[in-house]
């Protein structure tokens, strides 16, 4: 039995022989190297020859088809502008939505009612937690009738249009709160600049009689076409004197209440305007 080519060999009965073991694994490791690169070779030119034969397939095919074979067209014989053209719309803008300023200030827009029911909407008036009760509303387009002599004759000067007035208590005081409206935010502003003396407290009715002694607390101001005022003071007529008094708190929040109503007032007309300006839209219109 041969241990491998050109390897010992044992003769029965003769003296047995060491194989040479370095010399049979260095035969075995050449006989596997060729036998690797014969199976790369092999799979290399199967890859050819199926390549060639999927080619001459396609070949065949082109010429059972009519002996032609698809190609690209030159750059040159497209067309210039193979893109679509792209869709247009007409073009369409909404109006810019009225601002509340707006309404509060051109007469020619503020054309909403202008009454004290309305304007004082509501039974109560809540600033920072703090709620006083409605008790008394008035107007009147004699606006020199609803506050001293001197403020008359300012309002009268800018020809004030009708005075708002609305009494509210609480928490040991009362106060009321007047609204002027102008024809002009010109007007107002000259009459908040050229306000003297005071509001009237509207006493009538269910409100208590107070600052009929004096030491009432009052403001002034103006947003729009409108200045408005107020007055305060303890609710059993007493004077009110002293920093952070609840009678000088409640001049402060009458001042808020006011600026409050105003406000709303524009608010409430521009909605309706925008709301208007839409639905003219969907109807075509516009």
């Amino acid at each position: 039995m041969s241990y491998g080519q050109g390897g010992p060999v044992w003769t029965p009965g003769g003296p047995p022989q060491t194989p040479d073991w370095s010399a049979l694994a260095a035969d075995a490791e050449r006989r596997r190297h060729r036998r690797r690169w014969w199976g790369i070779g092999g799979g290399v030119l199967a890859a050819a020859v199926i390549g060639t034969v999927v080619a001459l397939a396609i070949v065949n095919q082109s010429d059972d088809d009519g002996g032609s074979t698809t190609t690209l067209p030159d750059p040159k014989d497209l067309p210039p502008d193979t893109s679509r053209p792209e869709p247009t719309f007409e073009e369409t803008t909404l109006p810019p939505l009225p601002e509340p300023e707006d309404f509060i200030s051109d007469p020619d827009k503020d054309i909403a009612p202008f009454s004290a029911d309305d304007f004082f909407a509501g039974d109560v008036m809540e600033i920072e937690g703090r709620t006083y009760q409605e008790v008394i509303t008035r107007g009147s387009r004699d606006c020199a009738s609803g506050v001293t002599q001197d403020l008359g004759a300012v309002l009268t000067d800018n020809d004030c249009a009708e005075l708002l007035r609305a009494t509210y208590t609480g928490d040991g005081v009362a106060v009321t709160v007047g609204v002027a409206q102008f024809p002009t935010e010109e007007a107002a502003r000259a009459a908040r600049n050229d306000a003297v003396a005071n509001l009237l407290p509207l006493t009538a009715g269910d409100a208590p009689d107070f600052c009929q002694l004096g030491g009432c607390r009052t403001t002034t101001n103006q947003v729009g076409r409108y200045a408005y005022f107020t007055i305060a003071g303890n609710s059993d007529g007493s004077p009110d004197e002293g920093d952070g008094t609840p009678a000088q708190q409640a001049s402060l929040d009458g001042n808020d209440h006011a600026f409050e109503c105003i406000i709303q007032r524009g608010e409430a007309q521009a909605s309706a305007s925008a709301s208007a300006l839409v639905e003219e839209r969907e109807n075509g219109d516009g």
